[in-house]
């Protein structure tokens, strides 16, 4: 893939989240690093994880149509980063997070609903695990005027190694039990925030 050893600073950046910071890959505006950081010195390897879950979709031949895997690692100053895709507009605008759309009212709830629908049809049928669903971890891309396409971005596979993850990948029973349970979890959420948008109350700040 692209040269090694590249450098990454804060104008690159993108977002920050607990424990990986996202760049512009600098040398392909197409691409964007995630570097895993920890306060503490600790890490959660979510890195790791996007990578072998990537590579378990791909081996699989899964439908990879509303997700953002990773491709490689690569050297930077701020240590091991790995590669994904970045998700543009068809008009090369910035993506807004789901929620960003039903806090700001910029889609309707009917299209909310039909959205989300959607996306769970696709995960149950490809039995893809989204452990870490918060809804800010759904891109909701303009893919042409007037048409939204959920992307998941993030929270894919596990939230740390271990025996689950094991679990997650060799057993199918536990893995489709899995895919139901964090759904029903993510509409709970979501209810919770349609209620605050609806009722103007308790402003969703964080997107």
């Amino acid at each position: 893939m692209i040269s090694k050893n590249v450098i990454l600073n804060d104008d690159l950046l993108i977002a920050k989240g607990s424990g990986r910071a996202c760049y512009i890959h600098p040398e392909d505006s197409t691409k964007v690093i995630k570097v895993t950081y920890s306060e503490e010195g600790i890490s959660n390897d979510q890195n790791f994880i996007d990578y072998e879950y990537s590579k378990y979709l791909r081996k699989h031949k899964k439908n990879l149509s509303n997700l953002v895997l990773s491709y490689d690692f690569i050297k930077t100053n701020l240590g091991d980063g790995l590669v994904f895709d970045r998700i543009m507009n068809y008009d090369q605008s910035s993506v807004k997070s789901f929620r960003y759309l039903l806090a700001k009212k910029i889609i309707t709830v009917e299209e909310q609903k039909k959205l989300l629908t959607e996306l769970n049809e696709y995960l149950e049928k490809e039995d893809i695990l989204f452990i870490d669903n918060s809804l800010t971890n759904i891109l909701c891309q303009k893919d042409k005027e007037n048409n939204y396409k959920l992307m998941i971005v993030d929270g894919l596979g596990a939230k740390r190694r271990g025996l689950k993850f094991w679990l997650y990948l060799n057993c199918s029973l536990y893995r489709k039990y899995k895919v139901k349970k964090q759904w029903i979890k993510l509409m709970k959420s979501y209810k919770k925030d349609l209620k605050r948008t609806t009722l103007n109350k308790n402003p969703i700040t964080r997107f």
